[in-house]
């Protein structure tokens, strides 16, 4: 079990790859973090899922754990609706998010062929706690869900 000093070091949102055809952590892979929308109240209104914005507010590379604890932010972008205030994430903000994992320069570093040059997961964010997104991947398939 982490230690509470541990968990505070962590950003708000982490993630994590595992290379399941190697059975290791996929290290050096760059991930992207984007802020898409207030979460959508209204099923029938897809459009609000679209994302507006094609800039990350935030990027990362995966340690040799093939984790990202914690995120740099975009110093041009102002981030304070996203509860971040002078490149510390203060308070997690509620809003549909999207982790961008840039995979197809990890296989090809690794000499392999991938079906997926980028996988892309949205997700919501409900309240100021803790969200962990996991990414087990192979050459021809991924999956993931709320990792704690």
């Amino acid at each position: 079990m982490k230690d509470s000093v541990e968990c505070d070091q962590m950003d708000h949102i982490t993630c994590h790859i595992l290379d399941t055809t190697k059975g290791k952590p996929a290290a050096g892979v760059t991930c992207q973090l984007y802020y898409v929308s207030p979460i959508v109240s209204d099923a029938d209104d897809e459009s609000l899922y679209s994302n507006n914005n094609d800039q990350a507010f935030a990027m990362g590379k995966t340690d040799a754990d093939g984790r990202i604890k914690n995120w740099n932010f975009n110093p041009s972008a102002d981030l304070s609706h996203l509860g971040i205030d002078n490149m510390k994430w203060e308070t997690l903000k509620p809003g549909v998010y999207k982790v961008k994992f840039l995979t197809g320069k990890y296989f090809w570093l690794n000499k392999s062929k991938t079906f997926f040059p980028f996988v892309e997961i949205l997700f919501n964010i409900e309240s100021d706690e803790h969200y962990h997104i996991p990414l087990l991947l192979s050459n021809h398939s991924y999956s993931t869900y709320r990792g704690s």
